[in-house]
């Protein structure tokens, strides 16, 4: 359970700047026009300039405090579930 909430702990944590950039291109800005052109890269640069390297850590936190427990969980019952299944 804790090398599951561990390894998703971190990889959350690793993958947080990707998922300020799907979130920011998935919003729609005024008018129906797609942010940043919907460009990445674009995008990525202006989170950059914004709040510098910390803004692509924006909204970890909240993140991380669903997935430690949700990927402890996850690995627990997926154990139980293929020990009581006999799946090898």
């Amino acid at each position: 359970m804790i090398a599951g909430a561990t390894a998703g702990g971190i990889g959350s944590y690793l993958t947080n700047p990707l998922d300020v950039i799907k979130t920011r291109l998935q919003t729609v800005g005024s008018g129906g026009v797609a942010p940043y052109g919907g460009s990445i890269s674009a995008c990525a640069v202006a989170v950059l300039e914004e709040g510098g390297m910390m803004a692509f850590l924006r909204g970890s936190v909240p993140r991380l405090m669903h997935k430690i427990p949700a990927n402890g969980c996850f690995f627990v019952f997926y154990e139980f579930f293929r020990r009581m299944l006999k799946v090898e």
